[in-house]
């Protein structure tokens, strides 16, 4: 019979702290799944994070950034009684709260760097999936729907032609949630890829490559990735979003500049540089250039694909009504799930939330807690980006990796600023993850330090 336990990358690994092997496990074999069966996948998920708290209860407690997630839970609870709707706002809160546990457990699970690589190679094996039913559900018609008995739920879905039609969706049920998941996965592609040639020679099976150059391009596992990064960001083209290209074309231009090819840095500068003028320069320069690009980038650039939409559907103009609200209730906000409904009755048009995660969590919860929520978490980041910065020496050859997770939880922030995706179970779940892999390391790094 197949192991297929090997799949996982990492599978003979052993974990640190004997006591947290079995957790480690649960939660590969969660992730693996993950992204195509949620439902399924949320048991080993959650019974790593309960093994974790029962054998590391100790160690979560000592972390002083879990006191203050606890705080601002508990304020966010209090300010949601206030609410336009106080039983919405609190089944609203399931969004953020629990994920405070995952993060508490999951920061101290992970912890070294060869954990950072295994949860690449995962990313990228439960993405494939994904991207071929995608393929399928838009050129072949592929559609299919499973629900939880008579409710909206869907533990899978499929729509034919994509949705909105003629941009891939796949399981996400949205072309957003899927933009904003292959942009996660293609960063982490690309920076296993930067990774790799990086290290390249550093173990027997590979030496050879690293002694002759034109080899390097014959390694296996770079043909694996760029054939992977290939199809991947062919994928994301065709979710037709705009924040997923540009967080795209953004990494390829940041580990441009981090490996100074500066060649690549000017082919990509240069080709954008033609895109952007055939979608915002001034005429008669942008008609030749919009007979060389398709038509299919200037125009969803320029919105010019979707031509005649009302101003409420605008992001400005939703923009515009989430900081009124924050205005007239500063301190409390409305409530989460609130925007919904307010705004179907300022406008007519039903908008769930208004596309800036910032503007959400102010007009839902107040200033304060968005105020609260941002320093927490910029914390998590400004330390992890100063570890960066001072890498320890023995963990030399895994910068690359520690930083691709720090760039891939950057880009879900900025996609983020445009379109929320923080009622997706899949991808809130993986941004936590990105940040819990974050602190960890810079958690054990200060032990390290301090134990000197």
């Amino acid at each position: 019979m197949p192991n297929f336990f090997a799949l996982i990358p990492g599978s003979n690994w052993q974990h640190p702290n004997p006591q947290l092997q079995v957790p480690w496990k649960f939660a590969r074999i969660g992730f693996l799944i993950f992204p195509v069966l949620p439902a399924l996948a949320v048991f080993p998920i959650f019974i790593a994070l309960v093994l974790t708290w029962a054998r590391a209860r100790a160690e979560i407690l000592r972390h002083r950034l879990n006191w203050g997630l606890a705080a601002w839970a508990i304020w966010s609870i209090f300010v949601s009684l206030f609410a336009v709707s106080p039983g919405d706002a609190l089944l609203g809160l399931t969004n953020l709260l629990p994920h405070f546990g995952f993060f508490a457990a999951y920061s101290v699970l992970i912890q070294t760097t060869a954990q950072l690589r295994q949860l690449a190679g995962i990313f990228l094996i439960s993405a494939i999936p994904i991207i071929l039913l995608g393929f399928g559900e838009l050129w072949l018609g592929w559609g299919s729907e499973i629900a939880v008995m008579d409710t909206p739920i869907r533990l899978w879905g499929l729509n034919p032609g994509g949705n909105p039609l003629g941009r891939m969706a796949s399981l996400f049920g949205y072309a957003t949630g899927l933009a904003e998941y292959l942009q996660m996965v293609f960063i982490i592609a690309l920076g296993l890829w930067v990774d790799t040639w990086e290290n390249r020679g550093d173990d027997d099976l590979q030496s050879s490559y690293h002694k002759d150059p034109q080899k390097t391009w014959k390694s296996p596992r770079l043909i694996y990735l760029s054939g992977f990064l290939l199809i991947c960001g062919v994928a994301l083209i065709f979710t037709s979003s705009r924040s997923a290209w540009g967080g795209a074309i953004a990494s390829i231009l940041i580990f441009a500049v981090y490996l100074s090819w500066y060649w690549l840095l000017g082919l990509v500068s240069a080709l954008m540089a033609v895109i952007l003028s055939s979608a915002y320069a001034p005429s008669p320069l942008k008609e030749p250039l919009r007979a060389i690009v398709p038509r299919y980038f200037w125009a969803r650039i320029t919105d010019e694909m979707y031509p005649n939409r009302p101003d409420a559907l605008t992001r400005m103009a939703q923009f515009k009504f989430a900081w009124k609200l924050t205005q007239e209730r500063p301190i409390t906000g409305w409530g989460m799930q609130s925007f919904g409904q307010l705004y179907q009755a300022y406008s007519g048009i039903w908008i769930g939330q208004p596309h800036n995660i910032l503007l959400m969590l102010s007009s839902s919860l107040g200033i304060p807690a968005t105020i609260g929520l941002v320093a927490i978490v910029g914390w998590v980041i400004a330390r992890g980006t100063i570890l960066f910065l001072d890498f320890p020496i023995d963990w030399r050859n895994s910068r690359t990796i520690y930083f691709t997770f720090l760039l891939a939880f950057g880009g879900f922030i900025m996609f983020n600023m445009t379109d929320v995706t923080l009622p997706d179970l899949r991808l809130n779940t993986l941004a936590w993850l990105l940040l819990s892999s974050i602190y960890g390391l810079v958690y054990q790094s200060e032990l390290s330090i301090a134990r000197r």
